[in-house]
């Protein structure tokens, strides 16, 4: 309620006023017009009070509607920075193009913040799609044995060992790779509205995802569970967040044992045990924007 409103109300009771007396002499005859003036002021005043405290309430459940209620959803956009390691070789591939979407909404667990500021709510993405793009830097999906020596197995350096799907005289023939998962998170989440319209927000979420991967035209889809924890600072609609995420994933249709037999004396790769186990660790951080609606 404006103060506008309120004056009009005001105006309203000090207009019944002369009919209350009235009332007041009819009802008391032996009331003497002070005292009736006296009770009329004090009907105004509690009158008064009544209509403040209904509109601070009006004030307060229109900021919270505001700042929480009509920022609930959330629309994610990620560059993604994803690396995919396979335990049976002493190897890691780092993706050169990454991108992510996720889109959900948070459902807070009660309905006035804690302290005035804080609220504790549960994450649900309805969906949220990962893409990485990486290059075969070991050759094992074709194309020459990478000499893990060079560099201790763990970087590609295009300008050493090659460019994608070629050979530059090296000796090494890389492949592209693509990487690619959907899945649907939930999670817990707090968050925290210090002042006007910012807010900071911290959350852990598990996700049950479909991964795919393509490469040397193969291809292979794995479930997989993945975890993510990460934060995000809020004004108004938009926000700035990273993230960090990881899981594990089998692409057991990526195996070729005799060609990996080939390759056992390089020291990468050690077959005196059980066959290999086709588990691929994803990890990844997300640098995004978010839109609140």
């Amino acid at each position: 309620m404006t103060m506008k409103s309120m004056i009009m109300a005001a105006i309203a009771v000090l207009a019944s006023g002369h009919a209350a007396a009235q009332q007041i002499q009819e009802v008391a005859p032996g009331v003497h017009s002070g005292d009736s003036l006296t009770m009329l002021v004090d009907s105004l005043q509690q009158e008064m009070r009544s209509l403040k405290s209904s509109n601070q309430e009006l004030e307060e459940d229109s900021r919270n509607r505001r700042i929480w209620n009509d920022r609930a959803k959330y629309f994610n956009i990620a560059y993604v920075n994803q690396s995919l390691t396979q335990k049976d070789i002493n190897g890691t591939w780092r993706s050169n193009l990454g991108v992510a979407l996720t889109s959900g909404r948070t459902y807070y667990l009660h309905k006035k913040p804690i302290l005035g500021m804080i609220k504790f709510g549960i994450d649900w993405s309805y969906f949220d799609i990962n893409f990485a793009k990486y290059e075969d830097k070991f050759g094992f999906f074709g194309g020459d044995v990478y000499d893990s020596s060079q560099d201790g197995g763990n970087y590609y350096d295009p300008g050493d060992y090659g460019t994608s799907g070629g050979d530059d005289g090296t000796g090494v023939e890389t492949e592209d790779m693509y990487q690619a998962e959907i899945g649907m998170s939930i999670g817990p989440s707090v968050t925290i509205n210090p002042v006007d319209e910012l807010k900071a927000s911290l959350y852990f979420r598990v996700t049950p995802t479909m991964s795919m991967l393509y490469a040397a035209e193969e291809f292979s889809t794995s479930y997989g569970t993945f975890f993510s924890f990460g934060g995000a600072v809020a004004w108004k609609a938009i926000s700035l967040g990273i993230e960090g995420r990881w899981g594990n994933v089998k692409y057991d249709s990526m195996f070729d044992l005799s060609e990996l037999e080939d390759i056992e004396d390089s020291g990468d790769i050690d077959l005196s045990g059980d066959e290999p186990s086709a588990k691929w660790k994803v990890g990844s951080m997300r640098f995004y924007i978010s839109l609140r609606f």
